[in-house]
């Protein structure tokens, strides 16, 4: 069950339900841990920056975001936005853009009425902070913008927006009604609004990447488990293979035919693989990193590497490390 179900399953039981019997399930959902921890800070009204590396699938974690902080205490009205038609896009086209996406924050349903037109930077920053008190004026309750592919959105916007938010934050000192999350690639560069915190956007643990899979008649639980730390739960690799389970009842038997149900994902990976491997010194790093076991991390080599989705940071004593991101990637180069 997600969180909204169970939230509704415990409402139907009344107030006999003292454990949910999933809770330990929970704790163990490395992906749900950071979601909790960015609900936190969103229901704080606190300004958030998430890093979401290579085939995360940002925009359906936002959707699952958005009905979560719904539901959820005390509840927060969210609209979600996509910012990658941004990209190449005019300044003047680029303020329309973000004012429209600002202007629909609290409203119950889309609007289609364009906000008003600007022609420089002060118009801009002005009609921003205009939309961000009305919303905290006219919404209900709590409110903010979910927003993915920020780093399509021109430097000069950020800045704006992060002036905007302190100017409005600074007009309200009993407290914002209004916040503003981002998600960028990781690598991408660092993005600050107000006193943002910026949160990795982690891979699913195995118990959830089974569950994302789902049960296959047939399977016992140890080969689904087998199956998702392949994928090494890229949420990409994890839904693809979990469509193919669906779609034919059952779950690829050996790494061939397992890199052949993640579809044209597998030829996003390879192309990945060939470009870094251009560089000799990343791809002598790869090379070390084909074991899956976790090594000291190499700034001038890892950064690269990391942009490209292939290696994740882990938790380690001592400095950084940093890990090959699944075994998928292994088979590709065997």
């Amino acid at each position: 069950m997600n969180r909204m179900q169970r939230m509704m399953h415990r409402d139907r039981l009344g107030d006999e339900v003292r454990f949910d019997p999933a809770q330990h399930q929970l704790e163990l959902g490395v992906r749900g841990r950071a979601a909790r921890r960015i609900r936190t800070h969103v229901r704080q009204m606190s300004p958030v920056v998430v890093r979401a590396p290579r085939w995360s699938h940002p925009a359906a974690f936002l959707e699952e975001l958005a009905l979560d902080l719904a539901v959820g205490l005390p509840g927060v009205g969210c609209r979600t936005v996509d910012l990658r038609p941004l990209k190449g896009r005019k300044p003047n086209e680029a303020w329309q853009f973000t004012l429209h996406a600002f202007s629909q924050i609290g409203r119950q349903e889309w609007s289609k009425k364009a906000p008003t037109m600007v022609v420089d930077r002060g118009g801009f920053r002005y009609a921003l902070q205009a939309l961000l008190e009305e919303a905290h004026r006219s919404a209900r309750h709590d409110v903010a913008l979910l927003a993915h592919g920020a780093e399509h959105l021109p430097v000069e916007i950020i800045e704006d927006l992060n002036d905007a938010w302190l100017a409005y934050r600074a007009a309200h000192p009993e407290g914002v009604r209004c916040t503003v999350l981002l998600t960028i690639s990781s690598g991408a560069g660092d993005i600050v609004i107000g006193d943002s915190t910026t949160i990795d956007l982690v891979d699913l643990g195995v118990s959830e990447s089974v569950a994302r899979i789902g049960l296959v008649d047939g399977l016992s639980g140890a080969d689904v488990a087998n199956v998702a730390r392949f994928t090494g739960g890229i949420p990409g690799l994890v839904d693809a293979v979990g469509a193919q389970a669906r779609l034919k009842g059952s779950l690829p038997e050996d790494d061939d035919s397992l890199l052949y149900s993640l579809g044209p994902l597998v030829d996003e990976i390879r192309g990945a693989v060939d470009i870094v491997q251009m560089d000799g010194a990343m791809a002598e790093r790869l090379d070390m990193l084909m074991d899956g076991r976790a090594q000291p991390l190499q700034v001038d080599t890892d950064t690269g590497l990391r942009m490209a989705g292939l290696i994740r940071p882990v938790r380690a004593h001592g400095q950084p490390h940093v890990t090959l991101r699944a075994p998928a990637i292994a088979a590709l180069l065997s």
